[in-house]
């Protein structure tokens, strides 16, 4: 990592940088903390990865020795429930399957609270979690409502609304489905949950592996969809301080 930039954020966090497995790893605990490094990290030419834990990349070797690492494990609270309205609005470290725990205590229910996932919601998002009912795949993303995420600019965004009606347009939080954490870094997420009565009415879902590989060979290839892939990834990063690992 930027010595420079290791000294700014040894002087402005000094809590907040640590060495995990001798990788330099920054623990932000608000989205004014992830603009401020995106900010520093754009002005020194530093490139980072963003992680969760139990991350489907485990950032150990050399391809992360000169990297910084912004790793989710803060952001790990449950910020809001919709008893009404059903839906939680979750931190982006929050495990996913500890949600049913809580929501239990309001008569509710999250479907891929039951897969026991090692990782985090925001994780699971941008690993494009995904499984099946016996019939059907099932999407993490089916749930989604909406995001606040930190983009590599510094800016914040909060697209997606808290309705079951998506606005008419393009979802640009789903944008974030499937991303691998190369559009940003996801700060707070919210989903749309059952009544716990449900729960026996609906089939488990058995999750896929996540496919990390074929994500790579996309925005990689030559097809319409990859150009359009590596244009999105263009416009959120224009500084490519979020590589492609």
């Amino acid at each position: 990592m930027n010595n420079q930039l290791e000294n700014d954020i040894l002087t402005e966090y000094p809590l907040g940088l640590t060495w995990q497995k001798s990788i330099a790893t920054f623990h932000p605990e608000s989205s004014a903390e992830i603009a401020d490094i995106f900010n520093r990290m754009r002005k020194y030419k530093q490139q980072g990865f963003i992680s969760g834990y139990g991350n489907e990349i485990d950032p150990v070797g050399m391809t992360f020795s000169e990297m910084l690492v912004l790793k989710s494990d803060r952001l790990n609270g449950v910020i809001e429930i919709g008893d009404k309205d059903f839906y939680i609005t979750v931190g982006s470290g929050y495990p996913l399957k500890e949600i049913n725990k809580t929501l239990a205590e309001h008569n509710l229910w999250f479907p891929f609270g039951e897969t026991n996932y090692p990782g985090s919601f925001g994780g699971a998002l941008a690993v494009g979690l995904a499984g099946s009912d016996g019939t059907h795949t099932v999407p993490f993303s089916r749930y989604l409502l909406s995001v606040e995420a930190v983009l590599p600019d510094g800016s914040i965004v909060t697209p997606g609304a808290l309705t079951f009606k998506s606005v008419s347009g393009y979802d640009v939080s789903r944008l974030f489905y499937n991303s691998w954490g190369t559009l940003g870094m996801l700060t707070t997420l919210s989903f749309r949950v059952l009544p716990l009565a449900k729960k026996d009415e609906l089939p488990r879902i058995m999750l896929y592996s996540a496919d990390h590989g074929s994500f790579v060979d996309e925005l990689r290839g030559k097809s319409a969809l990859s150009k359009m892939c590596r244009n999105i990834k263009s416009e959120f990063d224009t500084d490519s301080i979020l590589p492609i690992v």
